[in-house]
């Protein structure tokens, strides 16, 4: 598929090292050209510097023949108005947004947006350790159920780096908890002994209701 991610953040950098990896074709977008550097060296999609609510930045990272376009910004304004311009302008065929504000999730529902809130993610998952309820968490992205668990380091990875740790097929290290404080997925992170992995895993497609 070709991919364009809006925001070259932690988050959005990883993203976009991790789709190119898997074979997809991949622009990430970000007003910052210092913010590239997050990249790893080997990065085989392309970097489009500039404004991403500017319409000529977004043609000329190729919105219009792409498949899909995330927004991961982090700025909540920056990624309605990103989704928007591909969902109703260029017409993509699938569209996701990151908020940080789960108060704003309306919001992007009301446009017909898919929407990631890694808050309310957090504070599922974090409330289940507390209280010793079950340790997934399920949220529906689109029409695609994600099952996000909490995973102990094991002994063999604790001292090592963030990247050096693999996941099975389908899953993947949405972020890692340590002393309580949720932190997005760094590969230069080194990971300790009661630190907690959040892994994202597939589960499959959820039925649409009948209206």
């Amino acid at each position: 598929m070709f991919i364009i991610v809006v925001g070259c953040g932690k988050v959005g950098s990883r993203f976009a090292q991790v789709l190119s990896e898997e074979g997809h074709d991949v622009v990430i977008i970000d007003n910052d050209s210092e913010a590239f550097k997050l990249l790893d060296p080997d990065f085989g999609g392309l970097t489009v510097t500039g404004i991403p609510i500017d319409q000529d930045v977004l043609k000329k990272a190729g919105i219009q023949t792409a498949d899909v376009v995330t927004a991961v910004t982090p700025d909540d304004n920056i990624n309605i108005m990103v989704s928007q311009m591909a969902k109703e302008i260029f017409k993509v065929p699938r569209v996701v947004a990151r908020i940080y504000n789960p108060a704003r999730e309306h919001v992007f529902h009301e446009f017909g947006l898919d929407t990631i809130c890694p808050t309310e993610i957090t504070v599922d998952l974090m409330r289940s350790m507390l209280l010793c309820q079950s340790e997934t968490s399920t949220h529906t992205i689109g029409n695609t159920a994600i099952v996000f668990s909490n995973q102990k380091i094991q002994n063999g990875d604790v001292g090592k780096k963030l990247g050096a740790v693999k996941c099975g097929r389908d899953s993947h290290i949405f972020g890692v908890i340590k002393d309580g404080e949720f932190n997005f997925p760094d590969p230069e992170m080194i990971l300790n002994k009661n630190d907690v992995l959040v892994v994202a895993n597939k589960s499959g497609k959820v039925k649409s209701k009948k209206t």
